[in-house]
């Protein structure tokens, strides 16, 4: 019986001339695809980006070949940058204070309430802010001075008189020292225009909750700070802000 023919084994895998095929399907299709792509070209919204790049970034003087780049702007020093919005800001920069408890916020249409507590902001019967309190308001009125926004600033007791001094006679003396405090520290420590401000003292008389008991005197007895915000506006109106 004659020996069967011995078949040569074959290796595992595509054959290597098939990966060099692979690459040039590869790069036909790229190809084509950058071919069809140019065909459709939408020449007027081309020219809207051209445009709005022009306004962006600074424009090159028309110059001879053999001179070397002359450019009269890299960057635009007034063009805005994207909308954001302010209560987010806010919200972000006192959540510190919102986790430990000593700070409330509360979100509007039109602005952001801060509702402090008074044992945080001021000493019994007094008007002198707490250093930890300085620290909160430094925090805020940075920000409301970096974005122009609007303040009022409001001090609020409890239903029980205070002991008549020199200085107060009453809680309505009382609240409105507390809240004038922090209109004045802003001033001191951030340009912020006088009509960007107000403060107001409101006693006992708007409490947010009853004040027949310890806990809701606590909860009366409080500085409420309330920024009024815009719908949006831009993070900065362009570089020149920035590097004054």
């Amino acid at each position: 019986m004659a020996d069967e023919e011995k078949k040569e084994e074959c290796p595992a895998g595509a054959p290597l001339w098939m990966c060099t095929f692979a690459d040039l399907m590869s790069l036909l299709m790229c190809f084509f695809v950058l071919l069809l792509s140019f065909s459709e070209l939408n020449r007027q919204k081309f020219k809207q980006v051209a445009g709005s790049m022009e306004q962006a970034f600074g424009i090159q003087l028309l110059i001879q070949a053999d001179d070397s780049p002359k450019g009269t702007e890299m960057i635009s020093l007034d063009f805005p940058t994207v909308p954001m919005d302010p209560k987010r800001l806010i919200m972000e920069s006192v959540l510190e204070e919102i986790d430990d408890g000593t700070v409330m916020a509360l979100q509007s249409k039109d602005g952001v309430k801060l509702r402090v507590k008074d044992t945080i902001a001021f000493a019994t019967g007094k008007a002198e802010l707490q250093e930890n309190f300085k620290v909160f308001l430094h925090k805020i009125g940075k920000l409301v001075a970096g974005l122009g926004l609007k303040v009022t600033v409001g001090g609020h007791t409890d239903n029980v008189p205070i002991k008549t001094t020199k200085t107060f006679s009453s809680n309505w003396s009382l609240s409105t020292a507390r809240a004038v405090s922090v209109v004045e520290y802003w001033q001191k420590k951030f340009p912020i225009p006088a009509e960007n401000l107000a403060a107001a003292g409101f006693a006992d008389g708007d409490p947010v909750a009853s004040n027949d008991t310890l806990e809701g005197r606590a909860r009366n007895r409080r500085v409420e700070i309330y920024i009024k915000t815009s719908k949006d506006m831009p993070a900065f109106e362009g570089i020149k802000n920035i590097l004054e």
